[in-house]
């Protein structure tokens, strides 16, 4: 029977587990690529950003996801190979050298990679704070250009700014404050959602491929080896999440969950929000569906539910056999269970099977970062028609042009005035059909 100091630590286990599960799965929604296309057809060329907009914040957010990796079943066929090598490379170090030197590099690193991930998790949970209280904070713009391009942009509110000395602190006190187990928690939370909000998988084919082949691997290094549980315990480092025991002497024991015990199946987690999304987006055409829309979200807590349960299993039996286990054994086969029964008894098993990511960002990627409301590009868009009014009176006005010169001279008006493209966001052909383009308006 479980005491209930060990149902005090399992639950804290579960919560820390869940919350950044959610929390990345959310980080990771983006504008659907069909609102996409419509909201920037719309656009007029001239428009000035208002700074104001929900439409414009879920565009910055959109702008934050093109640094995401999508990964393909082809892919997510290395994790097994990669994993394996990592882990017995810390066992034969652990093992032949010392833990002293690894764990040091191993605090430096994650230290370092947690300011950042600590930084993106803060000022999104006191962004989603204020919105439901009503206050939203002015946004900033930095942006650095070269002539008339563009080339840096970063927005920043003010809690933003004021979160930034909180999130270098933190972790860099890590190692000095001796490692206590509060901040490592806090630094492999932070890791865990900012690696949800990056890491992406296209398909729940992939999904299925990625917990499955993950399963296999966790099974063969618990069961099979030693290797898995000595590295997990000699290491002492933010990869994993710890929860104190019941304890009656002087050192504290910890119940302990690997990172990769909520970052995979919070991959699968993920996915099934942002087809909630999609199907959102797909049965209202007409909407301007973003990640800040109220949609319904039966796969994603289908996700939750069935990774809650999976955990649930793996502290049962870990608690009956008092031994490690190997949490996937139990998360995988529940994570992919879930939303596939739902789909299933919902007639969507099509839908689901079909949903694939990334097929829009595989087209060429145009150069949005040019500041299209700016009074340098009202300038010159004001001068290039000037000019081209100028052109096109002095082709009309010409001896010896005919009408089809002067149809010519409209083409040539028609090409200098459309040329804005770099203010349109993006350059809109090559190198020489921009040359072209300029030869063009120098005919007379």
């Amino acid at each position: 029977m479980v005491d209930s100091g060990m149902i005090w630590t399992y639950g804290l286990l579960t919560v820390q587990a869940i919350a950044p599960i959610i929390l990345g799965s959310f980080k990771s929604l983006k504008t659907p690529a069909s609102v996409r296309a419509r909201r920037k057809a719309r656009k007029s060329p001239s428009a000035i950003p208002s700074g104001d907009s929900d439409t414009e914040d879920e565009d910055d957010l959109d702008a934050d996801a093109e640094l995401d990796e999508t990964l393909t079943w082809g892919d997510t066929l290395l994790f097994p190979v990669m994993g394996s090598v990592a882990l017995l490379g810390f066992y034969m170090v652990l093992k032949y050298v010392g833990k002293e030197w690894i764990n040091l590099i191993l605090g430096v690193y994650f230290s370092g990679a947690g300011m950042f991930a600590m930084h993106s998790t803060f000022d999104t949970l006191i962004s989603f704070f204020l919105r439901t209280v009503g206050i939203k904070p002015a946004k900033y713009h930095f942006r650095v250009s070269s002539k008339l391009r563009q080339v840096f942009h970063a927005s920043f509110t003010l809690p933003s700014l004021l979160l930034i000395p909180l999130s270098i602190a933190l972790p860099a006190l890590y190692i000095p404050l001796g490692r206590p187990y509060v901040l490592s928690n806090l630094i492999a939370l932070s890791l865990s959602t900012a690696t949800l909000q990056l890491l992406k998988l296209d398909s729940f084919l992939t999904a299925g491929v990625l917990l499955g082949a993950l399963l296999v691997y966790d099974i063969f290094w618990v069961f099979a080896t030693p290797v898995m549980v000595t590295v997990a315990k000699g290491l002492d480092a933010p990869i994993k999440l710890l929860a104190p025991r019941p304890s009656t002497g002087t050192v504290t024991d910890f119940a302990m969950l690997g990172l990769g015990d909520v970052v995979v199946p919070g991959l699968m987690v993920a996915l099934c929000l942002r087809f909630d999304l999609a199907q959102y987006a797909r049965r209202h055409p007409g909407k301007d569906v973003g990640p800040r829309s109220s949609f319904s979200r039966p796969y994603f807590w289908t996700g939750v539910f069935s990774y809650l349960l999976g955990l649930a299993i793996t502290m049962s039996v870990m608690t009956y056999f008092k031994r490690a286990q190997p949490a996937l054994l139990y998360l995988s086969p529940a994570c992919i269970l879930g939303p596939f029964l739902l789909a299933l008894v919902r007639g969507e098993i099509a839908d689901l099977w079909a949903y694939k990511e990334g097929a829009e960002d595989s087209k060429s990627i145009v150069d949005e970062t040019i500041e299209r409301g700016s009074e340098i590009a009202q300038k010159a868009r004001a001068e290039a028609r000037a000019k081209a009014a100028a052109l096109a009176d002095g082709v009309s006005g010409g001896e010896g042009e005919d009408k089809a010169s002067g149809a010519e001279g409209e083409e040539q008006d028609g090409a200098v005035e459309g040329d804005d493209s770099w203010m349109e966001g993006g350059v809109a052909g090559s190198g020489q059909e921009g040359k072209a383009r300029k030869r063009r308006t120098k005919k007379k």
